[in-house]
């Protein structure tokens, strides 16, 4: 069986499941059982979804790591910022 059929049994049996519970809520019924099952469908179709690689996944940013220039340059005091041509306003 395909995802695409796999996918779209899913979304029918999630169909079918809500309207029963929406049946047993209306009728003041307890729906625990259909709960559960909903809940197991969508855990299901999650998975199906994570293991799919879209084509256009926007790339993860690194984290950020070291200090940045700015600090780095603060860091050696005022003194060495003036007498080395770096200063702040250019």
């Amino acid at each position: 069986m395909s995802k695409t059929t796999l996918f779209q049994k899913i979304h029918a049996e999630l169909d079918k499941l809500n309207d029963r519970i929406d049946t047993k809520i209306i009728k003041g019924l307890q729906y625990e059982k259909e709960a559960r099952r909903h809940k197991e469908l969508l855990a299901t179709l999650q998975y199906l979804r994570e293991d799919v690689p879209t084509p256009a996944q926007e790339p993860r940013r690194r984290p950020h790591t070291g200090r940045s220039p700015v600090r780095n340059s603060l860091k050696r005091g005022v003194m060495a910022r003036l007498f080395t041509g770096q200063l702040l306003f250019r």
